[in-house]
């Protein structure tokens, strides 16, 4: 059973995260002192097995729930109900997938505008994905609300005229699923094709490193055709994502929240919304959300609320649903 709770211990400030899992407690590794699931401790070897234990020698504890392998975690206060887990309900069946995590030196709001980003394919990705001199964006449309950002663009040739309106690419977009799909607060994903698709969870480390994991997700059915199929598109998507990181990690100021002095152009409207959203979620005096550390048994410090990481390798993404 997954439990998330604060990394430091109560009596001497110890990080949990360096101890062991014994009977579903965790034990502290400076004293040995024993926290059960809801944070309360049921042991101090000091003590001994019968000795009293302080009322206030108590972790705080939070909820988490599982879906899809992802393990969703609530930063904020309790309450009676909580959100409905952010996924993509066509990936929810039918489907297989193949999983990496690779760790960028960045902030995650410049890793997930990068995501975003739908005019520097041609120059980042040339050799890949870019290639064909498409620099031209008819675009894009993007629908956003509270909960998602969709977007629908098209990448050519210069044809020597402007873009379309947003009124034609409505008309465009319209009965077609969207290129680019961000599930608030770090869900993303890629449609290649109908039966392709690209997701990443973007699994805040620190104000200076992000996690991300990306899974392809695909329909060959042959096991004996699909390792091969997903070896050789690990390979490739970790050789694109090592394109994109060359450049994102030069970026300055580290959080986009910070860099008011950026001029965004019609191609950056769903990097716009993204901020737009962010600066709501956090509140207009709130710089930025606090770091998350990266523990091996979860949880740490206090922040607004909450979002997934992944049943594997135990992390978690934040950022204010609220």
């Amino acid at each position: 059973m997954l439990h998330a709770q604060d990394e430091r211990c109560p009596h001497l400030g110890a990080a949990l995260s360096k101890g062991r899992i014994a009977a579903d407690r965790i034990v502290c590794p400076f004293h040995g002192f024993e926290y059960d699931g809801a944070g309360h401790c049921r042991l101090i070897p000091a003590n001994g097995k019968d000795g009293r234990i302080p009322a206030g020698m108590q972790v705080r504890t939070y909820p988490v729930r599982e879906l899809q392998g992802l393990v969703f975690l609530w930063w904020g206060p309790e309450r009676d109900t909580y959100p409905e887990l952010p996924f993509f309900e066509d990936l929810l069946s039918g489907w297989r997938m193949s999983t990496m995590a690779v760790d960028w030196p960045v902030h995650y709001t410049r890793a997930i505008e990068n995501q975003l980003d739908v005019a520097h394919i041609p120059f980042v990705h040339k050799s890949t994905i870019g290639a064909g001199g498409r620099e031209f964006v008819d675009g894009p449309y993007v629908v956003a609300d509270d909960s998602s950002i969709r977007v629908w663009t098209t990448n050519s040739v210069d044809p020597e005229r402007p873009s379309r309106s947003q009124a034609e690419l409505a008309e465009s977009a319209a009965g077609r699923p969207p290129i680019l799909h961000l599930q608030l607060p770090g869900l993303w994903m890629l449609l290649i094709s109908p039966t392709f698709r690209n997701l990443i969870a973007f699994v805040p480390i620190n104000e200076q490193k992000t996690r991300y994991y990306l899974r392809a997700y695909h329909q060959v059915r042959n096991p004996l055709l699909a390792r091969p199929f997903e070896f050789l598109l690990g390979l490739s998507n970790r050789f694109i994502l090592n394109q994109d990181r060359r450049v994102v990690v030069t970026q300055r100021p580290l959080r986009s929240a910070d860099a008011g002095h950026d001029r965004l152009i019609g191609a950056d409207r769903a990097i716009a919304q993204y901020r737009r959203w962010h600066a709501r979620a956090l509140g207009s005096s709130a710089p930025a959300l606090q770091p998350a550390r990266e523990q091996a048994q979860k949880g740490q410090e206090e922040s607004p609320v909450a979002f997934p990481g992944i049943t594997e390798d135990v992390a978690d993404i934040r950022s204010p649903l609220e």
